[in-house]
């Protein structure tokens, strides 16, 4: 067990400065909106303040913590919404960092009464940043006198670059389909000036609730949502399945995450359990990760806590909220 740490440390080490980058991805996709799609901005009456934290992989040392803050708007008089978000993830021995700023916008209309299209467009400024001098490559360890080779610093311990997302949502009172291309300008991920960028990402998201009590237009009481989450970057594909139970103010959720084709050891990749409660307009969410994969349980899974806070307003009596669960 301690080798296979060891060499997924130095895994993450090495592979912090390499080219086939991965985006940090969410359990609790819909509690981080913002992230998903600019779509998204605006998607609630009012105000929205959202704050999520990763911590991937417990057990392994120096794993990866992604942290993320958002605050959206909606302007519903101009069916617009707005939005800031603001997120890093870190990982590795040498505290490789992505930190990635932006605003975002998004114009809902009615195509026919029932239905909503929602295109978004959000303006990133991105950073990647490593501590080069605490990486650990394979012939610094070897017991052969000879000079390590791999010591080859960069001219830079942190890039700036730009990015553009856009996406496209449709949804009516119960259903909703979107989809998100990420990284349009494919930005540097590389400290040595080469030709290292950032793989475009698509994401194609949607899922149906069904109100078991309440009412649409008044308070919904009980509900059962089933959602997905599928995402393609670069040589990586990833689909998330799962069901929502909602009994206000709980509630519960279930999650299947891996490919429902390929390789044995690389069809499932986790199990996901999650609990929210509803404290009026502050919502509590938390998840676990039950990792299935050859990494297994020395990994120690993965935790995820998320908060939003919406705040009151008065709603024009025509406007509809997305139909996302909150968690």
């Amino acid at each position: 067990m301690k080798r296979a740490f060891f060499g997924l440390i130095l895994t993450l080490s090495v592979g912090a400065i390499g080219v086939h980058a991965q985006d940090a991805h969410f359990t609790q996709f819909y509690s981080n909106p913002l992230y998903l799609g600019p779509s998204f901005a605006g998607g609630v009456p009012g105000q929205r303040a959202v704050a999520n934290y990763r911590n991937q992989w417990m057990g392994v040392p120096k794993g990866f913590h992604t942290y993320g803050v958002s605050w959206d708007y909606n302007m519903s008089v101009f069916h617009s919404g707005f939005g800031l978000v603001v997120q890093r993830d870190q990982a590795g021995a040498g505290n490789y960092g992505n930190t990635r700023m932006g605003t975002l916008y998004s114009y809902d209309f009615t195509p026919t009464p029932d239905i909503h299209l929602r295109p978004g467009l959000g303006f990133y400024i991105q950073q990647i940043s490593i501590n080069f001098f605490d990486l650990t490559f394979g012939d610094q360890l070897a017991l052969d006198p000879v000079p390590p080779t791999s010591l080859i610093y960069p001219g830079k311990s942190a890039v700036w670059d730009i990015d553009v997302s856009s996406s496209l949502m449709m949804y009516s009172y119960n259903t909703w389909v979107g989809f998100t291309w990420d990284h349009m300008l494919r930005p540097v991920n590389s400290f040595y000036n080469d030709e290292a960028r950032t793989p475009f990402k698509f994401s194609l998201y949607g899922g149906y609730r069904y109100i078991t009590k309440g009412f649409l237009m008044s308070k919904i009481e009980q509900s059962i949502t089933g959602a997905f989450n599928f995402r393609v970057q670069g040589e990586y594909k990833q689909l998330d399945l799962g069901l929502y139970f909602m009994n206000e103010p709980l509630s519960f959720g279930f999650w299947w995450r891996g490919m429902p084709k390929g390789k044995v050891n690389k069809r499932i990749d986790a199990l996901a359990f999650m609990v929210g409660y509803k404290f009026d307009n502050l919502s509590v969410g938390y998840s676990y990760d039950f990792t299935i994969s050859r990494l297994g349980i020395g990994s120690g899974g993965s935790h995820e806590i998320s908060l939003a806070l919406t705040f009151k307003t008065v709603v024009r009596k025509r406007w509809k909220a997305l139909p996302c669960p909150t968690f």
